[in-house]
């Protein structure tokens, strides 16, 4: 049965490793402007508040944010800090070293990581889909308890390994670009940042007006 949890975690981990999302464009916006090991450490971010949110629905407090309430406050949250990153991205102007594509030598760790975190986990839908594959998984009464744990380390990992796959190569393709694809690029990814938090803080004006 283990086995069945394990292949049931790759196929999970593969289908929202391809989802589109903010922390998907932001890794991919990250990996092309400031290089692979801040994507890296933004992916290791991302990976920690999944970790959070697995742990947290496991154990039953992530109820908590099923009130309308806290789910308003983190969507509210959620977009004000994606319409933030949108503006950054569209009006930063990079420095010379980033317009001939030389590598980052100074990357604050720290920063990339906590933003990667607080990134992915004030996405409102984050928090839910792990609420909803905790719960199916663990109801599942041919799984033990090693079971539940293989399926969701499998998941994990695979997801956490294919966004390094995406900051290696947006990486690469950087190297290839000009500035100014560089910095289309950039306001692309900064508009879909923008429009991603509006829609947040509509959902969350709709639920009070």
């Amino acid at each position: 049965m283990i086995l069945k949890a394990i292949l049931q975690g790759l196929a999970l981990g593969f289908v929202l490793a391809i989802q589109p999302g903010p922390s998907m464009f932001t890794l991919i916006q990250t990996s092309s402007r400031k290089g692979f090991y801040s994507g890296l450490a933004l992916a290791f971010g991302i990976f920690l508040s999944d970790v959070l949110c697995v742990v947290m629905a496991y154990f039953g407090i992530a109820q908590l944010f099923e009130n309308p309430q806290e789910q308003s406050l983190i969507g509210l949250i959620g977009g004000l800090l994606l319409i933030a990153f949108g503006l950054f991205s569209i009006f930063h102007k990079t420095k010379e070293e980033e317009e001939i594509g030389l590598e980052i030598k100074a990357i604050n760790f720290p920063l990339f990581i906590t933003k990667g975190f607080f990134l992915n986990l004030l996405n409102p839908s984050v928090i839910f889909l792990w609420i909803l594959w905790v719960g199916a998984i663990s109801s599942n009464k041919d799984f033990t308890k090693i079971d539940i744990l293989s399926f969701f380390i499998t998941t994990l990992l695979i997801v956490f390994v294919t966004d390094v796959l995406k900051a290696y190569f947006a990486n690469k393709i950087r190297n290839h670009l000009s500035h100014s694809v560089l910095r289309k690029i950039n306001i692309l990814l900064g508009l879909i940042l923008i429009i991603t938090g509006i829609v947040f803080i509509y959902n969350v004006v709709l639920i009070y007006f």
